[in-house]
């Protein structure tokens, strides 16, 4: 007699369910699943019980099998394939729940199986999977927080690099700043330095001499007389080219302190100036 109610209810699932899915189970009846899918596409299982369930929400722990169930009209069997995959995003609400066994082999015993049939909201995704896939409650959107989270890291670090930005510019302003009142400094001293004033012993020209210097190169300073008193004030515009002849044209003789010193005045081609006359040494380079 019990077999009988079995085969029963077996027929009696077939109107209402149709084709479904069940999904492997995680310990032992997932390698009988493995393995016999390799052999054929299709699963034959011994069907215990069979009820439906009030409407529940779920979602699968990890993306898992759905299947498909075909259920015998004159004996206690079920027939299961796979028809596709439940993702985790997905909220599905189980209807149906069935219990099967798993045929056992060599190295597995049988195993039970407690399968549901679930469905979505929009009735995209449908089937059966096992029960132990599943989670329940609705599926958490992370996306959008994620997104959020990302956006608001995101704003964090762009607002960390402009203030480094404007930190390093505000220092590289302070060091520029810094660096410029040294090199008016330096400049002031050079100029004051360069640029003396001397008592005019004397001036005259000369017959166009050709001079050369062989050790440092000297300096050579522009003249400026005044026209009212006997002095000129020599500024500092550079030192001469290396190893060339120069040409004095001019001399003039100033009081250095209690010394009396001789600048000659000469050319090349480019530069010209008052040079010490004791850095140069007449004749040709």
């Amino acid at each position: 007699m019990k077999k009988v109610a079995m085969v029963a209810a077996a027929a009696a699932m077939v109107l209402p369910l149709g084709l479904g899915a069940i999904a492997p189970v995680n310990t032992g009846v997932t390698t009988v699943y493995a393995a016999t899918k390799k052999a054929a596409k299709k699963t034959t299982l011994t069907l215990l019980s069979s009820k439906t369930l009030k409407k529940t929400a779920y979602h699968a722990k990890r993306q898992a099998a759905l299947n498909k169930a075909l259920f015998a009209a004159d004996k206690a069997t079920v027939t299961i394939s796979k028809k596709g995959v439940l993702t985790p995003k997905t909220t599905v609400y189980a209807t149906k729940k069935i219990v099967v066994k798993t045929r056992a082999t060599k190295t597995t015993k049988a195993k039970t199986l407690t399968c549901v049939y679930v469905k979505s909201a929009n009735g995209k995704v449908k089937g059966w999977i096992a029960l132990d896939q599943l989670t329940k409650g609705k599926a958490v959107a992370t996306k959008k927080t994620t997104k959020k989270t990302n956006a608001k890291k995101t704003t964090k670090k762009a607002a960390t690099k402009k203030a480094l930005t404007k930190k390093t510019a505000k220092k590289d302003t302070v060091a520029a700043t810094a660096a410029a009142k040294v090199a008016k400094k330096t400049t002031k001293k050079t100029t004051k330095k360069a640029t003396k004033t001397y008592q005019l012993v004397s001036a005259k020209k000369l017959k166009k001499t050709a001079y050369h210097y062989t050790t440092k190169r000297p300096a050579y300073f522009t003249g400026k007389f005044a026209a009212d008193r006997s002095v000129v004030t020599l500024s500092k515009k550079g030192v001469l080219p290396a190893k060339k002849t120069v040409y004095a044209t001019k001399a003039i003789t100033v009081k250095q302190g209690k010394k009396t010193v001789k600048y000659l005045y000469v050319t090349t081609k480019k530069a010209k100036g008052f040079v010490l006359a004791s850095a140069l040494t007449a004749g040709k380079f």
